[in-house]
């Protein structure tokens, strides 16, 4: 069968998925538990063996006998008295034990009865038998301890049945050895002669005894006293150890009653205290996990009149954990309240569970999980919902939902009623009763009053009516609330009661509100934006005039272009610079600053006047570029990119440098290279930073075309391809640099809405195209 791919599961309804999810959890917890279980087996009888070595003193193979022989002698599994030997807990129903091996325990059919009292007395007398037997003794007595405190007798060995009827119940204000050693938990040797009133409060007159107390791995289960009939005998140390050991085997006994906490009860029929307490429902312990908090629970008792939905009686479902048991319920989070619960004490219920997470069959029917506190455990049980509740429940929903509160006031009684949402729309806790009739106008905005009272003037006169007003909580919040009323006349015509619904409209009400102050600030923000476009623009326009034709400085002709962004709010920092210098040589500058708005424009202004101002030095261009650099932080932190260059008209020498600028392209017969670019990096990167500079020797008709990235970008494109793109158009040419400018902004492939600022130089001379 090939397993459930999870594209079906998605598919399937969510009913179906939780159950798939569930049976997986199941199986996947059963597997777990088979192999911790087979491991926890071998390892308990293995540490069992070395304690009876260390307290028999014998050897690992004589150990090994003894256990093997008791286990026999007693019909007790050989694991589960290893087990209750080193303090182990073996929890019913999840350990099986059948020729040493361990794993799940074989569920009952429903018919099986539960194992009688009588086959547990049975036990007990078996494995006193054999503690006489070791330790030569008269007679033995096993008392469980009950959790009122009393001794319970369990078993004994050598006693007659009149000496097993008188001590059949030790109660806890009878100052016997066995009520002693119950409550201080340690262990009584007495020998020789007891005093004669000493003798009437134990079993036996006379003789050495040893009193000892029965502990399971948390508690004190029970008390075990052993006898001897000389009175002068003494109990040798090699005895005492040997009764000691026994004392934790016959705790198995007891453990089979009790679980561990020792005043826990378990599903066992012979506590009949509990099950005169508790009439249904399940009696759970924790189980915790390795930082200590309970990861689950389990079943220690079952009551008598609960009904497990798949037919399991309790001796199937105690030592179950509730996962297991019922892995549905713990996708509602029933493991996750329960700890709550155990933490907190205060009880919880889960309302409107499926009935199917229980084991029922699937269907439309709903119950309610009830989580109790009880002794050091809690008490779990569910009831089905009636259709009452379920339509209450409903009901109760949909005023939560929609804000709802219904009222109604009588004319005859003068009360005045109110569901429990309206005690959450008002404020007010349920017990401090609803508001009048009359003092709901003191709940009211005093702006508001006025129309509470037409509201209820209007209801009087026999009309319905609709209102809205504000309602102020006692907190001092305030509450839009729409009211809706109607009048309810008796068949003889008297007015008897108005009644009706109140409606929180807050949710509503604040949503316009926010909703006229967000368009209040997007206007004003649009206002504040287009003021800063126009400023924007005025700079722009001031630094970067419109030519009427070509510029010519030191024998060069030169075309400057600006294009914006389409975008208002894409304004950004794109600027050129042309000035010419003493000497007949020419500054040549084109940048871009970071950003958009009136902040890429003031640093658009603070890079071009402090480039001109340091150019009058007469420093080259790379050196400028390195006080520019200086210069941006001081100055807020300016960011952008620029290429600087110096003409040098006598030699026809471009000396430039880069700050992260894109290279110029340069025109020469017929063709167009992207020249190669020295090294230096954006401009507000690094305080310290260096630039490289290079020259170009121009010749009569070379074209060098500077630009920004606004000219050639273009989403998903590589760089390289639009330089390439750039170039080829460029190669076409043109004497004329107005025309040739023009062409390359028509041919301009970038979409990135940013602005574009474009120089192209031209070297008078050579062939005219």
């Amino acid at each position: 069968m090939k397993a459930q791919r999870p594209a079906d599961l998605n598919g399937a309804d969510p009913q179906e998925r939780l159950t798939t999810l569930a049976a997986v959890v199941e199986r996947q917890q059963r597997e777990i538990e088979e192999l911790r279980d087979r491991q926890a087996a071998r390892e308990i009888v293995c540490l069992a063996e070395g304690v009876l070595v260390e307290r028999l003193h014998c050897t690992p193979a004589e150990a090994a006998a003894y256990l093997r022989d008791l286990a026999a002698r007693t019909g007790v599994k050989a694991v589960e008295l290893a087990a209750d030997l080193i303090g182990e807990p073996v929890g019913a129903g999840r350990l099986r034990f059948a020729d040493g091996e361990a794993g799940p325990r074989p569920a009952r059919p429903p018919e099986v009865p539960d194992e009688p009292a009588g086959e547990r007395r049975e036990l007990g007398d078996a494995l006193l038998a054999q503690v006489l037997q070791l330790a030569g003794a008269a007679a033995a007595g096993l008392w469980q301890l009950q959790p009122d405190g009393a001794l319970e007798f369990v078993a004994g060995s050598g006693l007659s049945a009149l000496e097993t009827s008188r001590w059949r119940r030790i109660p806890p204000q009878l100052d016997s050895f066995a009520q002693r050693v119950a409550e201080r938990g340690q262990p009584l040797w007495l020998a020789g002669s007891l005093p004669v009133a000493e003798r009437p409060l134990s079993p036996w007159a006379g003789g050495a005894r040893a009193v000892l107390p029965v502990r399971g791995p948390a508690a004190l289960l029970g008390v075990l006293e052993v006898v001897w009939s000389g009175e002068e005998h003494t109990v040798p140390p090699s005895v005492r150890r040997r009764l000691t050991t026994l004392a934790d085997v016959t705790a198995h006994v007891l453990a089979s009653s009790f679980v561990a906490g020792g005043r826990t009860p378990s599903g066992r029929p012979e506590n009949a205290w509990l099950g005169a307490v508790l009439d249904d429902g399940l009696l759970v312990q924790p189980l915790p996990g390795v930082r200590g908090e309970p990861v689950d629970f389990e079943i220690t008792h079952v009551a008598a009149g609960f009904t497990d939905p798949a037919g399991r009686t309790h001796r199937q479902l105690a030592g179950l954990s509730l996962v297991r048991a019922y892995p549905m319920l713990a996708a509602y989070g029933i493991v996750d309240r329960a700890a709550e619960v155990l933490r907190t004490g205060v009880p919880c219920r889960l309302e409107r569970i499926p009935s199917s997470a229980t084991g029922e069959a699937a269907g439309a029917a709903e119950v309610t999980v009830r989580i109790v506190p009880f002794l050091d455990g809690l008490l779990v049980d569910w009831r089905p919902g009636t259709d009452a509740d379920q339509l209450a429940s409903l009901l109760s929903d949909i005023q939560r939902l929609g804000g709802l509160g219904g009222w109604e006031h009588s004319l005859v009684t003068g009360e005045t009623t109110w569901t429990d949402q309206t005690f959450v729309l008002f404020g007010i806790a349920r017990s401090e009763g609803a508001v009048g009739w009359t003092d709901l106008i003191a709940k009211v905005h005093p702006e508001d009053t006025p129309i509470v009272e037409h509201f209820q003037a209007t209801l009087l006169h026999r009309r319905p009516v609709t209102a809205t007003f504000r309602l102020i909580r006692p907190e001092g919040t305030v509450r839009q609330v729409r009211a809706h009323g109607e009048p309810i006349v008796a068949d003889n015509g008297a007015l008897v009661a108005v009644r009706g619904i109140y409606q929180d409209l807050s949710a509503q009400y604040h949503s316009q509100v926010a909703l006229a102050a967000t368009q209040d600030r997007l206007a004003d923000t649009e206002q504040r934006a287009r003021q800063q476009y126009r400023i924007v623009r005025e700079l722009q326009h001031a630094i970067m005039p419109v030519a009427a034709g070509p510029v010519h400085v030191a024998g060069l002709d030169i075309a400057v272009r600006y294009r914006p962004a389409e975008s208002e709010h894409a304004v950004g920092g794109d600027w050129y610079d042309v000035v010419a210098l003493p000497g007949d040589q020419a500054l040549l500058v084109i940048g871009d600053v970071a950003g958009h708005g009136i902040d890429a424009a003031q640093g658009m202004v603070a890079l071009r006047n402090a480039l001109r101002g340091l150019a009058c030095t007469g420093a080259g261009p790379g050196q400028l570029l390195a006080w520019l650099n200086a210069t941006t932080f001081t100055n807020g932190r300016i960011n952008g990119t620029v290429l600087c260059g110096l003409y040098d008209p006598a030699a026809r020498r471009l000396r430039w440098a880069r700050a992260g600028h894109l290279p110029p392209v340069l025109v020469r017969d017929g063709g167009a290279d992207v020249l190669a670019e020295p090294h230096g990096m954006m401009l507000g990167a690094d305080p310290d930073a260096a630039f490289e500079e290079t020259t170009t020797v121009l010749r009569e008709g070379d074209t060098l075309v500077l630009y920004t990235d606004g000219l050639i970008e273009r989403r998903g494109v590589l760089l390289d391809e639009s330089l390439d793109r750039l170039a080829r158009v460029a190669a076409e040419g043109d004497s004329d640099v107005e025309r040739f400018s023009d062409r390359l902004l028509g041919h301009a492939t970038a979409d990135t809405d940013d602005d574009t600022c474009l120089i192209v130089i031209r070297v008078p001379g050579g062939p005219r195209r």
